[in-house]
């Protein structure tokens, strides 16, 4: 009995990032940044090696979809050139963005290594994204998530941010041009989600690891946050 238990429990594990989408869409990186092995699927089957070349959804009882997984990276993207583009309208990201460091790290249930610069402007100018993936690492790097949703204008997520010591420059500029993003100080009937850098315990930062976090996003709160503060927000937190 406690043998099915463990099976049951260890099934609701996804060893994937998922795209979706109610209409076609494709995805492609010019420069890959990912220092590791990296692979895609159409079905969640059959898997294979990725190159960034651009890759098509395929439709599934009405939705489009594509599923990536790495293994041996501790770097997905890195900078602007090493952006993933992604060609669409209404396109949903999901599940744990650590499974493109390495699935079976995640499947252990460990958090994979990331270098500096890990997803740094990763889905910059994808404006076709409204959901944004899981981001439960505990252990950050300089600059990992640096620029990583510049510009997602369509963005109606947050990621819950659960590290409590901070790396340089880790959250910079992360939600820039969001404007689809909405923070504000006080709690109202349209701000009514709680949201905190990191989302529990106490914080320890360092140097302009928040810098202009939220700027240009379309809350009545924008600009740098502060750690260990309660912010709201009107966006669903992932």
């Amino acid at each position: 009995m406690i043998y099915n238990l463990l099976r049951k429990k260890r099934k609701r594990i996804t060893n994937y990032l998922t795209f979706s989408s109610p209409n076609p869409f494709s995805i492609s990186v010019a420069t890959p940044g990912w220092n590791g092995k990296l692979y895609y699927s159409k079905d969640t089957k059959t898997w294979v090696k990725w190159t960034g070349n651009e890759v098509n959804a395929t439709e599934a009882d009405g939705t489009y979809a594509l599923y990536f997984r790495g293994t041996r990276s501790t770097k997905i993207a890195g900078g602007s050139s090493n952006k993933w583009t992604l060609s669409g309208s209404n396109i949903s990201c999901t599940d744990n963005i650590e499974n493109l460091l390495d699935y079976e790290t995640v499947e252990a249930g460990q958090h994979p290594t990331m270098a500096d610069y890990c997803y740094s402007y990763m889905f910059r100018g994808c404006t076709s994204l409204t959901t944004a993936p899981s981001l439960p690492a505990t252990t950050l790097a300089t600059r990992c998530y640096s620029s990583m949703f510049n510009n997602c204008t369509s963005l109606t997520t947050a990621p819950s941010l659960p590290a409590t010591t901070l790396a340089n420059y880790c959250y910079s500029y992360m939600f820039n041009g969001c404007t689809s993003i909405k923070i504000a100080i006080s709690k109202s009937l349209e701000y009514d989600k709680e949201y905190r850098v990191p989302k529990s315990g106490n914080g320890v930062t360092a140097p302009v690891a928040l810098n202009n976090m939220f700027t240009q996003t379309g809350g009545t709160f924008t600009g740098t946050p502060s750690i260990n503060t309660t912010y709201y927000t009107s966006n669903t937190i992932v």
